[in-house]
């Protein structure tokens, strides 16, 4: 991925923002294998993510770079977006929201391809039966993030 990119430190790893070249965001990931060495920040952006993992809500203020992603899954992101803090939408509840009735799987795939880990928090988007259906970075990281978040026992 062009451009550069910054760590910030949590329990389970780190997480990596990526920027482009223009210091836009390019993708927001998570790094539970070390593959990243640590490359610190003083952004806003890494105070708001060492706040969010102090319990803190934040509001996430900021550009994402959109380039290749699709009106469909742009509508996902954005509607995902909104999901507040410590609460989750099931991905039926998603597909409905943005016009798309019977469409959990088609959410479920934009799901499973967001980029923007945490400001798109897909970790708060649930099966029907309110299981916690898939995350790309493992369900033991979902888990974490909910329970930080006081939405799982």
């Amino acid at each position: 991925m062009s451009g550069t990119y910054f760590t910030v430190p949590f329990e389970m790893g780190k997480v990596v923002v990526h920027n482009n070249a223009a210091g836009c965001v390019k993708a927001i990931d998570f790094d539970l294998g070390g593959l990243y060495g640590e490359q610190p920040t003083d952004s806003k952006l890494g105070k708001d993510i060492y706040s969010y993992f102090r319990g803190d809500k934040v509001t996430w203020d900021l550009e994402l770079d959109m380039e290749g992603v699709t009106d469909f899954t742009r509508r996902v992101y954005e509607r995902a977006a909104r999901i507040p803090y410590g609460r989750t939408l099931t991905y039926g509840q998603i597909a409905a929201d943005v016009g798309c009735d019977g469409g959990a799987r088609a959410v479920g795939q934009a799901m499973a391809r967001n980029r923007f880990a945490l400001v798109v928090p897909c970790h708060r988007v649930v099966a029907c039966n309110r299981g916690l259906g898939g995350f790309s970075s493992g369900l033991e990281l979902k888990r974490y993030l909910l329970r930080l978040e006081g939405n799982f026992p």
